[in-house]
């Protein structure tokens, strides 16, 4: 056996074990694309040079708390950013 069909027999196996588990629980489900909405909002304020960091990120977005010696600017970005995508 090649390494290449190791490799293949090795993601046929995860594959079978990951569809053993479809559908996903639905609370399981928002809290992931709960999660990715935070990441992606960091992720993209960043790139335009926000400097909040994640943490400060989620809990501008999970409860309205302002960190302090932030701008407004950075603020505003982040909790407008979910609402845009």
């Amino acid at each position: 056996m090649t390494e290449l069909d190791s490799l293949l027999a090795m993601l046929t196996a995860k594959q079978q074990c990951w569809q053993g588990a479809l559908p996903l629980p639905p609370e399981f489900v928002r809290s992931l694309e709960h999660k990715l909405r935070i990441e992606l909002t960091h992720a993209s304020n960043s790139i335009e040079g926000n400097t909040l960091t994640l943490r400060e990120t989620q809990l501008l977005i999970d409860e309205p708390i302002t960190p302090g010696g932030q701008s407004l600017r950075e603020v505003h970005e982040t909790t407008t950013h979910p609402e845009t995508v």
